[in-house]
C-alpha cells in the first residue's frame, strides 16, 4: 500500500444514492468468514473478488445504484481507471498515483495495485456435497405436447347439483353402451348419430335415399287416399266409373308402396349391419383446459320433408297431427299457469332463434329427462305455429323466467333464458350478475361464444390459466380488455401486461409500447423496449424514432446528432424513406411530429427527385405540411416529385432472360427475405446469419437450422434442424439479436410462417397450434384424422390441410383463420390418375401430366379440376431423365416450374397464370437449388452460396453470394 500524505480529499466519505462499482471489506473490521459471506451476499454475474492483506475487494461487472449509508462496506465509485471511496474533484484526481484502487482514510490516500492481491475464487467457497446431480436433458426424445385437461361436458356439473340428477334408468343404459363400445371390435370413425334422449335434437337424414323415395311414395298415397275418402265431388266430370276404378288405382298405389317400402327398409336393414368405413372429420379439441369448440349444426333440409310440409299447410291433412300437438301445448300451458315449473320446464317447448329450416315436425313433443342446456346451434325442424301464438310463448317463458328469478331459483332461472328463449349472451349476464363467474365462462365455453365474452369471464373468475389460453388462441386481448376495464380496472391491468409480454413475442415490440403505455408504473419497460428496437436499425428503429418523437418528446434533443447524420448521409436513402412512411402512419400526431418532420424533409424530397424515395404526390404535400414549413409548402414543386411508374413484372413486354449469380463458398439451406435488405439464411450446422444486400454478416445465431419459419411481424423467426425422426427447434430474437433453445418435437409437417407464439404442425394423425413460448402447449388441436397428414399450405386467412389416405389418395381440409374453423372437406383425387401430384398453395388439388412431343419440346400438362393448360418446356433432358429433373410449384397467381435443361443445370419459368405468359425464363448452374416465396419476394439459393431475389411488383433481381 502506498501512502500519499501530501494529497487531502476534502470529501472523504460517499453518502446517498450513489453508482457503485465494488466494496471494500476490511480486515480491521470483518474476519475472514465474515468477509467470505458478505462477498457471497453481494455476489453479482461476472464479478471478481482480490484478497488485499488488509482486506477484500469485490468488483462489480457494471454499477449498481446502492444507498451508501445501509452497506456494510465501503462503496468504491469509479474515477478515471481505478476504483476509489470517495468523489474526488479534478484537481485531486490528477494528483493521485497510478494504481487499481485508492482508499481514503482520514483525508489521506492508500494506493492499492492488484497485481499484489490473490484472485478469490467464491465458488469454491459453496458446500454443495448434499446436493444430488441430476442427468441433463435427453434431447432425442421429443417433447410431448400437452393433452386436454378434462372437460365439463354435462350442463348440470356447470351448473351445480340443484337441478335434478339423471335416472337411475338411464344411468344403466349408458353404463351398459360403454362397457358395450369397449369390448366391441376397433372400427374406422363413422358419423355420429344424434342423442336419441333429445326431442328437439335435429337428426342427420338416412343415407339411404331409396329408403325416402319410397316412404315418399307410401306417405303421399296414404294422403292422397285418406283426402279423397267422403268427400262429394258434384261438379266432376269424371264418371262415376272411372271415378271407382281411379280408387283403385290410388289403393293398389298405396298398397304398392308399402310393400315397396317394406322392401327397402329390409335392404335397409341388411345394409346397416356392414361396418361404417367413410370417415368424418372429428371435433377439434383445444387447449389444455379449454373446451373444445362447438360446432354447428348443419342439417340439410330433406326435400320430401318440405314438400310434405307444403301438401299438409294447405289441406285438412294437419289435423291427423294437430290435434295431438294441440292437446300437448294445453297441458304445458295449464302446468305454467298452475306453477308446476318443475313439470312445465320438461314439457315447454323452445323457441328457435335460428333460421327455420322450413320443416314441419310432424311428432308430438317428449318429456326431458332432465333440464340440460344444448350446446348445438343451427336450423333444425320445428313445431310451426303462428306469430301470435309465438308471441304468447315468449311471454309466458319470459314471466315465468321472472318468478323462478323471485324465487332465487337461479338455475331453472337460465334455462328458461338459454334454453327456451335462446337468449344465451343474456343468460351469461344473468350468472354473471349473481357472481357466478365460472359457471358462466363454462358456459360460454360450451357454446362457444365470441372469444372476447369467454376471456372477460374467465378472468372474472381469476382463472387465467384458461383465460390467457383462449385469449392467445384467438387474439382476443384487445377486445376483452375494453369489456373489462370499467368494472374491473385490476384485472384489466394485468390482461394488459400479459397482451403486452405476448407481443414483444412475437416481435411487435411498437404495438407492445402502444399497450402498455396507459400504465405509468410500466412507461420504463416500455421505454427499453423502445431503445430496443431502435438498437435493432432500420425500418423498426424508425418506427421506434417516431414512437419516441409521440410518446417522449423531451428525450428527442439527446437525438439531434444522430437525425443530422440520418439526414445527410446519401446512402441511407432508404432509412429516410422508411421513416417518411412511419411519420405518415401519425399525421393527426403534428405538434410532437413537427421538429422531426422539418429536420428530415428536405433530404426526403431530394431523395424523391433523384429517384429514390417511394412516396406519391400527395403524401409528400402531408409530409411537408406536418414540418409547419410555410416557405416549403409554398415553394414545394408538383410535376417534378412524382413517382416514377414501376412495373409489375407480369406487365412487362417480352420475356425476360436471367441469370443466377455467382457461386459463393456457404451452402445456403433455407433463406427469408427481411426488411432494409437484409436476409435470414439457414446455414445448417454452421447455424443461422442475417446477410445484407452484399452478403456481409451483420450477425450471427449460433444454432442448427437447416429450415425456417418466419413470424409475420419479420422479427422473430424458428430454426429448425432434424435429428433423425425429430426436429430441434430453436427461436431467434432478430431485436435482441438471441437465440433460445425450445427443444425437439416429432413432426411430419409444419407451417413455413407463423404469428411469432402460435404455430401450426402436424404429425401422423393429428394437427396441433403449439405455443412455442410455453413449452409447446397445445393451444388447439385435432388429434384423430382420419388419414395421415402430407403437406400444409398456410396464407394469412385460410390454411389448407391435405391428407394422404392408405389407398394413394389426396383430401383437402379448408380451414378459415384466425377462427380456425373448418370450411370443407373435399375428397382430393387419386395420385395414380397422373405422372405426378402435388398440394398447391391455391387449396387445389394439381395433377401434372407429361407430354412428349417427338417433333418438339417435352408439354408438361397442368390439370385442376375440369381445367387443362399445357406449357412447353424447352432444351429439357430425355425422357428417361425426366421424372428427376422437373418440380412445378403452384400458386394462385404464378405457376413456377423447375426442370433440367440438356446444357446442364436446371431452368426455372415464372408464367402468369392469369396471362398464361412466360415472363421470366432463368438459367441455374448445377446445383441443388431450392425456392421460397414470401408475398412477393421470390427467393432462390442453392448449396454452392448463390442467392437470388426476384421482387414480382417492380420487376427486380438481386443477387448475393455467401462467402
Amino acid at each position: 500500500m502506498l501512502d500519499q500524505e501530501g494529497i487531502r480529499v476534502r470529501r472523504p466519505l460517499l453518502t446517498g444514492y450513489q453508482p457503485v462499482d465494488g466494496l471494500w471489506f476490511s480486515c480491521e473490521r470483518f474476519g475472514m468468514q465474515e468477509r467470505a459471506g458478505l462477498i457471497l451476499a453481494h455476489w453479482q454475474p461476472g464479478a471478481r473478488a482480490h484478497r488485499f492483506a488488509d482486506g477484500d475487494l469485490l468488483q462489480f461487472a457494471r454499477p449498481e445504484s446502492m444507498l451508501c449509508e445501509a452497506l456494510a462496506g465501503w462503496p468504491l465509485v469509479r474515477q478515471g481507471r481505478g476504483l476509489c471511496s470517495a468523489r474526488l474533484d479534478p484537481q485531486e484526481l490528477q494528483a493521485l498515483p497510478f494504481a487499481d484502487l485508492w482508499l481514503v482514510r482520514g483525508g489521506q490516500v492508500h494506493a492499492l495495485q492488484l497485481r499484489d492481491a490473490q484472485l478469490l475464487v467464491p465458488g469454491q467457497w459453496l458446500d454443495i456435497s448434499m446436493y444430488t446431480l441430476l442427468d441433463t436433458f435427453d434431447c432425442h426424445a421429443p417433447l410431448v405436447a400437452r393433452l386436454p385437461e378434462p372437460v365439463v361436458t354435462d350442463v348440470r356439473e356447470i351448473l351445480g347439483g340443484h337441478l335434478e340428477p339423471v335416472s337411475p334408468e338411464r344411468e344403466g343404459v349408458m353404463q351398459a353402451l360403454i362397457e358395450r363400445q369397449r369390448n366391441a371390435p376397433k372400427r374406422p370413425p363413422a358419423a355420429a348419430a344424434s342423442p336419441a334422449g333429445d326431442p328437439w335434437a335435429a337428426h342427420e337424414p338416412s343415407s339411404f335415399p331409396a329408403l325416402k323415395l319410397g316412404a315418399t311414395m307410401a306417405l303421399l298415397a296414404a294422403f292422397v287416399w285418406m283426402a279423397t275418402q267422403g268427400q262429394p265431388v258434384p261438379s266432376s266430370p269424371i264418371p262415376a266409373e272411372r271415378r271407382e276404378s281411379f280408387s283403385g288405382v290410388i289403393l293398389a298405389t298405396l298398397l304398392g308402396a308399402v310393400f315397396f317400402t317394406g322392401l327397402l327398409m329390409g335392404l335397409n336393414r341388411f345394409l346397416r349391419r356392414r361396418p361404417a368405413t367413410t370417415p368424418v372429420a372429428p371435433a377439434a379439441a383445444t387447449a389444455p383446459g379449454v373446451a373444445p369448440r362447438a360446432e354447428a349444426r348443419r342439417h340439410k333440409p330433406a326435400a320430401w320433408r318440405r314438400w310434405l310440409t307444403r301438401l299438409t299447410a294447405n289441406s285438412q291433412l294437419s289435423k291427423l297431427y294437430g290435434k295431438r300437438q294441440a292437446a300437448y301445448m294445453r297441458r304445458m300451458l295449464e302446468m305454467f299457469e298452475d306453477g308446476d315449473f318443475e313439470e312445465a320446464l320438461r314439457h315447454a317447448i323452445p323457441l328457435n332463434a335460428e333460421p327455420s329450416s322450413g320443416e314441419q315436425s310432424f311428432g308430438t313433443p317428449q318429456r326431458r329427462q332432465d333440464l340440460t342446456l344444448s350446446q348445438q346451434s343451427g336450423p333444425s325442424r320445428a313445431m310451426l305455429f303462428d306469430e301470435d301464438l309465438t308471441e304468447h310463448l315468449r311471454r309466458v317463458y319470459r314471466q315465468t323466467f321472472e318468478r323462478l328469478d323471485h324465487a332465487g331459483r337461479v338455475e331453472e332461472a337460465v334455462f328458461v333464458l338459454a334454453e327456451l328463449l335462446k337468449e344465451r349472451q343474456q343468460a351469461l349476464d344473468y350468472l354473471e350478475k349473481h357472481a357466478r363467474y365460472q359457471q358462466a365462462a363454462d358456459l360460454a365455453l360450451a357454446w362457444d361464444m365470441p372469444p372476447a365474452v369467454i376471456v372477460r369471464l374467465l378472468c372474472l373468475a381469476e382463472n387465467w390459466q384458461r383465460a390467457l389460453l383462449v385469449a392467445r388462441r384467438d387474439n382476443a386481448f384487445a377486445d376483452a380488455l375494453v369489456m373489462l376495464q370499467a368494472k374491473s380496472p385490476e384485472m384489466a391491468e394485468r390482461l394488459r401486461l400479459e397482451w403486452a409480454q405476448s407481443l414483444i413475442a412475437k416481435g411487435l415490440w411498437l404495438q407492445a409500447v402502444d399497450v402498455i403505455w396507459s400504465l405509468p408504473a410500466e412507461r420504463p419497460r416500455a421505454a427499453q423496449w423502445l431503445l430496443n428496437a431502435e438498437a435493432a436499425g432500420g425500418r423498426l428503429a424508425m418506427g421506434a424514432l417516431v414512437k419516441r418523437a409521440i410518446l417522449l418528446p423531451h428525450t428527442l434533443e439527446a437525438y439531434g446528432e444522430w437525425v443530422e447524420q440520418l439526414r445527410d448521409d446519401p446512402a441511407r436513402a432508404s432509412e429516410r424513406a422508411a421513416l417518411a412512411e412511419a411519420l405518415l402512419l401519425h399525421k393527426s400526431e403534428t405538434t410532437a411530429l413537427a421538429w422531426l418532420t422539418g429536420a428530415t424533409v428536405h433530404a426526403i424530397l431530394a431523395d424523391q427527385y433523384s429517384g429514390h424515395g417511394r412516396l406519391d404526390f400527395s403524401q409528400m404535400q402531408a409530409l411537408v405540411k406536418m414540418s409547419r414549413d410555410k416557405l416549403l409548402q409554398a415553394d414545394l414543386p408538383g410535376q417534378a416529385l412524382k413517382r416514377p411508374v414501376v412495373a409489375a413484372l407480369h406487365r412487362m413486354a417480352g420475356t425476360l432472360e436471367w441469370s443466377a449469380p455467382e457461386a459463393g463458398n456457404r451452402p445456403i439451406l433455407d433463406a427469408v427475405p427481411l426488411d432494409d435488405e437484409r436476409y435470414l439464411v439457414a446455414l445448417g450446422e454452421a447455424g443461422a446469419s442475417v446477410v445484407d444486400a452484399r452478403g456481409r454478416t451483420l450477425f450471427h445465431f449460433a444454432v442448427p437450422a437447416q429450415h425456417i419459419v418466419i413470424a409475420h411481424s419479420l422479427q422473430v423467426a424458428l430454426a429448425l434442424t432434424r435429428r433423425d425422426r425429430l426436429w430441434r427447434i430453436s427461436k431467434l430474437d432478430l431485436v435482441n439479436r438471441t437465440a433460445t433453445d425450445l427443444g425437439v418435437l416429432a413432426l411430419d409437417v409444419f407451417a413455413n410462417v407463423f404469428d411469432g407464439s402460435a404455430w401450426t404442425v402436424g404429425h401422423e394423425r393429428a394437427l396441433r397450434v403449439v405455443d412455442v413460448d410455453h413449452g409447446f402447449e397445445a393451444l388447439w388441436q385435432v388429434a384423430d384424422l382420419p388419414a395421415p397428414v402430407h403437406a400444409l399450405q398456410t396464407d394469412a386467412h385460410n390454411e389448407y390441410l391435405w391428407l394422404l389416405d392408405v389407398d394413394g389418395s389426396f383430401a383437402l381440409w379448408h380451414y378459415r383463420l384466425p377462427e380456425r374453423r373448418l370450411i370443407s372437406r373435399d375428397p382430393g383425387m387419386k395420385v395414380a390418375e397422373a405422372d405426378f401430384a402435388e398440394p398447391s398453395a391455391t387449396g387445389e388439388a394439381a395433377q401434372y401430366l407429361i407430354k412428349h412431343d417427338k417433333e418438339g419440346s417435352p408439354i408438361l400438362v397442368l390439370k385442376q379440376g375440369a381445367v387443362r393448360k399445357g406449357y412447353r418446356l424447352p432444351g429439357t433432358l430425355g425422357e428417361a431423365e425426366w421424372d428427376e429433373s422437373v418440380w412445378p410449384f403452384l400458386f394462385e397467381d404464378w405457376l413456377l416450374i423447375r426442370y433440367g435443361v440438356a446444357q446442364g443445370g436446371t431452368c426455372w419459368q415464372f408464367i402468369h397464370r392469369a396471362s398464361d405468359r412466360l415472363c421470366v425464363s432463368l438459367h441455374w448452374p448445377p446445383a441443388r437449388a431450392h425456392a421460397r416465396r414470401l408475398g412477393a419476394d421470390w427467393l432462390l439459393f442453392d448449396d454452392q452460396g448463390r442467392l437470388s431475389h426476384i421482387n414480382l411488383d417492380n420487376a427486380s433481381q438481386r443477387h448475393l453470394s455467401l462467402r
